[in-house]
């Protein structure tokens, strides 16, 4: 993925790591390591922040500048397959799967992310979302004004969830 200004390439994979290039010189400019398999990243539209999947503990928080680890949100006994940033920047979506393959997509403030830190656990999210029965969730994107996520299940639905009156409003 680019960042916003197109200058720098973001790549994830299963090896643990996350790359960063330059997209003007073509060369790696930074090594993030994830400790787990990686399957989603995302970056802020300043590029001070990246967060990752890190697939069996939950998501981490990045300082591009320098490759230092923030924060941790760990969820024992889950899968993290997706992270995305708000429009804003300030809150993030981390969609997850249960050992029962129920998928739940929480959303927590990169404010209390921060504050937490890197420690066991994970702040409280302020919101939670769980797919519905029988439904995995493969992407989540934020609406207009980070006020709504709409979302893709697995079985073809797609549902836009709204954040003001916490319910799905289209289905």
């Amino acid at each position: 993925m680019f960042n916003y200004d197109g200058d720098l390439l973001f790549t994830c994979s299963d090896d643990k790591t996350v790359c960063m290039y330059n997209t003007h010189m073509l060369e790696r400019v930074g090594l993030f390591q994830i400790n787990d398999s990686c399957k989603s990243i995302d970056v802020t539209k300043d590029s001070k922040l990246l967060i990752a999947t890190a697939t069996t503990k939950g998501a981490k928080l990045f300082d591009c500048t320098n490759g230092d680890l923030l924060a941790e949100i760990e969820v024992p006994g889950i899968v993290a397959k997706q992270v995305q940033l708000s429009l804003s920047d300030k809150q993030f979506i981390v969609v997850f799967d249960d050992r029962n393959r129920q998928t739940t997509m929480r959303i927590y403030n990169v404010k209390d992310a921060l504050d937490w830190g890197v420690r066991e656990g994970s702040p409280d999210p302020v919101y939670e979302i769980q797919a519905p029965r029988d439904h995995g969730i493969n992407e989540a994107r934020w609406g207009p004004l980070d006020k709504s996520i709409y979302y893709c299940t697995d079985q073809g639905r797609l549902l836009k969830y709204d954040l003001e009156t916490n319910s799905v409003v289209l289905a």
